[in-house]
């Protein structure tokens, strides 16, 4: 991009490149974002785990299997946004600009220059020419007008749709972008999954296969939903040919049996190893553990409109009387750190809060506030993944007095539970952005990532003068007080980061590491036997 025009933009954007991720989830109960970042190769004393590149000469695996966790249940990424189908849309798609993990800054995707002359309400793009869809069709300003034309309304690019107020084509080259209100967030958001471009002659022709025609290195080949996605190499992408022809995510929702297949050669890459089985696959020569620190959030969330996690008193009680290392070292086997602010670690604007501290007589001093005739009950919805924590909360603050009531659901079921409102409080993950806006997603009041449906004016309104501020104090100090109003008012406790596991065949490279665990596998390459 030209210099000129990337200091119009950058002023306030560098600002917010603190650490690297833009958001991420699992496939049971947490919320999708975009990048994130780690070091793609980890230095170990007997080479590199996850080199950035093969090694001159060494043969490659011309079809690479991962054992995914959670499967895939469309290929159109406007209807789902999460781990399992992040991986696909970085495969498959591309979107306006690029986070680079390593550098920290944005750099050019399909827009190869951007700028904005009016404090981040309107954005020119300028595109990349000759990029080619899987179909044969040429990348041109009208596919992105469609694309954000189409995002209405639909499951997982909404919120990015209700942001603008109009896009157009310039010409075959230039598009046009006018937001509804300043933002200086928004070419970081031009890098999440939400903002990939889909080719409009595809869908039109053909509304089931159509969207999942993009400009990406791999295309889709085949797919049976519960089963497998398959990917061939497309050698057209402007990106450069895959390392591998074909690219197979396999549904395996057991960790054992990911693991296991690991071992035996059945797949090259195990998505999640539990954190039990870590110790096998570190112990075992033929394998690597890619090891991150992890930037997704597991956190408890109270229903700030129902009673009685609507009584704040309630909620500061159960923040003083959980205790949070025993959590992490019980749940996540140590392997993660405590969040001591509801925001990103590596976040613009974040703010180290300490944390709640364990305080049993404060919390009981909450808890006889809250049920001054006791008989202190609250319901905790959980899926499977975070059943153990929620063991361990109902453990600890029974020493208060309060009973929690343990209800387990499926994936499905959590977060269609949560995002009703039919909760009283849950357990659940997010991975932050790494721009201060992305916090306005599990803020707003509306949003079904708002888990704790708080409902705050002054939060609001914080976040408003926030996105249009150019002054970098300025934004940090109405970020703080964001934190502190989340703090003091407790409808989330933040617990832990979990650190993040990549099980895979000895000497596989090339994965782009997030660590909100979106990783891209565009690049990846595994050592033939």
């Amino acid at each position: 991009m030209r210099k000129s025009m990337y200091q119009i933009v950058t002023a306030a954007l560098t600002l917010f490149v603190l650490g690297g991720a833009l958001a991420g989830c699992s496939g049971t109960g947490q919320e999708s974002g975009g990048e994130g970042a780690a070091d793609s190769g980890t230095e170990i004393s007997s080479g590199v785990i996850n080199p950035e590149t093969p090694a001159e000469g060494i043969a490659l695996k011309d079809d690479i299997v991962i054992g995914m966790q959670s499967k895939h249940t469309t290929i159109d990424q406007m209807e789902a946004s999460n781990t399992q189908h992040n991986y696909l849309w970085r495969m498959i798609y591309d979107t306006p600009l690029h986070f680079n993990n390593k550098t920290k800054e944005l750099e050019p995707q399909l827009a190869t220059e951007w700028s904005t002359d009016d404090g981040g309400k309107t954005y020119i793009f300028k595109l990349r020419e000759g990029v080619k869809f899987h179909n044969g069709e040429t990348l041109k300003a009208s596919d992105v007008v469609f694309t954000f034309n189409r995002m209405e309304g639909t499951t997982s690019c909404n919120g990015l749709f209700l942001k603008v107020e109009s896009v157009e084509a310039i010409d075959d080259l230039t598009v046009k972008m006018t937001l509804v209100d300043p933002n200086l967030d928004w070419p970081y958001m031009m890098t999440l999954p939400t903002a990939c471009i889909q080719n409009e002659k595809a869908i039109t022709e053909d509304p089931v296969d159509g969207p999942g025609v993009g400009t990406g290195p791999w295309k889709i080949d085949s797919y049976e939903f519960g089963n497998y996605t398959k990917l061939a190499a497309f050698e057209d992408s402007w990106r450069g040919a895959p390392n591998a022809k074909t690219f197979t995510f396999r549904y395996i929702p057991e960790d054992s049996a990911r693991l296991i297949a690991l071992q035996n050669r059945e797949i090259d890459i195990c998505q999640t190893p539990a954190a039990i089985e870590l110790g096998r696959i570190e112990e075992d020569p033929a394998l690597d553990l890619i090891a991150y620190e992890g930037g997704s959030l597991t956190y408890m969330a109270f229903n700030t409109q129902r009673e009685p996690a609507s009584n704040e008193d309630l909620r500061k009680a159960v923040a003083h009387a959980i205790d949070i290392d025993s959590i992490i070292a019980v749940a996540a086997e140590g392997r993660g750190k405590k969040a001591t602010s509801f925001w990103g670690w590596d976040e613009y604007g974040y703010v180290d809060m300490g944390g709640y501290e364990r305080d049993l007589d404060l919390a009981k001093e909450y808890l006889n506030k809250a049920f001054p005739d006791g008989n202190a009950t609250l319901d905790i919805s959980v899926g499977a993944d975070r059943k153990t924590i929620a063991e361990l909360i109902q453990s600890q603050v029974k020493e208060i007095g309060l009973t929690v009531n343990i209800v387990e659901l499926d994936s499905a079921g959590i977060s269609t539970s949560t995002t009703n409102g039919e909760h009283q409080s849950c357990l659940y993950g997010m991975g932050f952005n790494v721009y201060g806006d992305d916090a306005r997603r599990i803020l707003q009041p509306g949003s079904a990532v708002n888990k704790a449906l708080y409902d705050s004016d002054e939060v609001m309104e914080l976040l408003d003068k926030a996105a249009a501020e150019t002054d970098e104090e300025q934004r940090k100090e109405y970020y703080k007080q964001i934190q502190e109003n989340i703090y003091e008012h407790v409808p989330y406790i933040p617990i832990y980061f979990a650190d993040g596991f990549i099980g895979v065949k000895k000497g596989t490279g090339g994965i782009d590491i997030y660590p909100t665990s979106h990783h891209d596998f565009s690049n990846v390459f595994v050592p033939a036997e």
